[in-house]
Order: structure tokens, then C-alpha cells, then sequence
């Protein structure tokens, strides 16, 4: 059985811990640095509505990362215990986590809408779909 299906989840465990530096980060300086505000304050869920956009974009997306995510790596797990791994799921799987990539990065430091729609669905959408098409294929490979 081929374990190069656990790489992409690697990179997704990677992004994950990337992010959550950068939250880190950045309310460490919020409060240290900047004095903006006190830590027990940047502590409270939700973070106050006085903290900055970064701050705030970067703690839902770290949340977004806990949440969509999780049903990939069980889709992975699965695909290697059933001996599915092939050239086609790992193709699939490093789409997921391109399109993963680029919607936090888009999520953070942009997150701009038309109307109501959030422009990252433009990124979130697609790896909806990548996401739906690992299963269903899946599923009918029994």
C-alpha cells in the first residue's frame, strides 16, 4: 500500500500550524507591542469586535481549518486502509490542499464580498467539490 496519500495531509496539518503561528503571533505583538489590548481580552471567544480585521480573519480561519477540513483526512485515512491509493486520489488530495492554501491566504489578508458572497468561495467552492469527488469516488470503488 502506498502511503504518499499522508503527504498531502502533512501539508495540510502543515498550513494548519502555519496559521496558527501567525495567530499567535500576531496577538502576541497586539498586546506586547502595540498595546492595543490586554490579554485576557484577545483570550475571550469571540475576540472582541476591537480587534483588528487580521486578528479576527485569522482566528476564523484557523477555526475553518478544525471545521471542512477533517472530512478529508478522514477520506484519506480510509483510502489507505482500503487499499484504494492510486495516482488519481493523491492528484486529487494535493488539489484539496492547493485550493486550502490559497482560500486561507485569501480569507486572512483580503476577504473581500460582492454583496453578501465572500469572494473566497471562488476558492472554498472548488475545494468543496474536490472534496465531494473523493468521497463519491470512494464509495464506488467498493
Amino acid at each position: 500500500m502506498s502511503t504518499d496519500i499522508f503527504i498531502p495531509i502533512f501539508y495540510m496539518l502543515g498550513l494548519t500550524s502555519l496559521v496558527f503561528l501567525f495567530y499567535t503571533v500576531i496577538r502576541i505583538m497586539d498586546v506586547a507591542i502595540y498595546k492595543q489590548h490586554k490579554a485576557e481580552d484577545l483570550m475571550k471567544i469571540p475576540t472582541p469586535g476591537s480587534a483588528s480585521n487580521l486578528i479576527r480573519q485569522s482566528e476564523r480561519n484557523l477555526a475553518n481549518l478544525f471545521e471542512f477540513p477533517i472530512f478529508f483526512y478522514i477520506a484519506c485515512v480510509v483510502i489507505y486502509i482500503t487499499g484504494k491509493v492510486d495516482d488519481y486520489f493523491i492528484l486529487l488530495a494535493y488539489w484539496f490542499v492547493g485550493f486550502r492554501v490559497i482560500h486561507s491566504i485569501y480569507h486572512i489578508f483580503l476577504n473581500n464580498f460582492i454583496s453578501a458572497l465572500p469572494l473566497r468561495a471562488i476558492f472554498f467552492v472548488p475545494s468543496w467539490i474536490i472534496l465531494v469527488w473523493i468521497w463519491v469516488r470512494l464509495v464506488t470503488s467498493f
